[in-house]
């Protein structure tokens, strides 16, 4: 069949009918991103409460048939730890009641 350099109208007409009727693909293709951002909840989880290493999860995802780096797994958990509060250890001159710092009562009245 040889390949054709002119088109009918009739034929762009019925092309245009015929991709405007195909489906949305878009809820059925999640980017890469958006995956993780949806499973990142659950990544953490497996980490700081199950005891999973990124390469742990990485295998798990890999058994699912979901290809994702242990780069990107060990990203989401260091993203995770950034959002909780630590307290602050007191400095060692503030441990000491500031004593480093403040002239004592004998060093003012001289």
């Amino acid at each position: 069949m040889a390949n054709t350099k002119f088109f009918t109208q009739d034929q762009i007409d019925n092309a245009k009918l015929s991709l405007a009727d195909l489906p949305d693909l878009t809820p059925n293709r999640i980017t890469r991103e958006a995956m993780l951002t949806s499973l990142s909840d659950d990544i953490v989880t497996l980490s700081t409460h199950k005891g999973y290493s990124a390469a742990d999860i990485k295998k798990a995802l890999e058994g699912l048939d979901i290809q994702v780096s242990e780069k990107a797994i060990a990203e989401i958990l260091k993203k995770s730890t950034g959002k909780t509060t630590r307290s602050r250890k007191p400095s060692r001159s503030s441990a000491n009641g500031n004593a480093a710092t403040q002239p004592s009562q004998e060093t003012r009245a001289i």
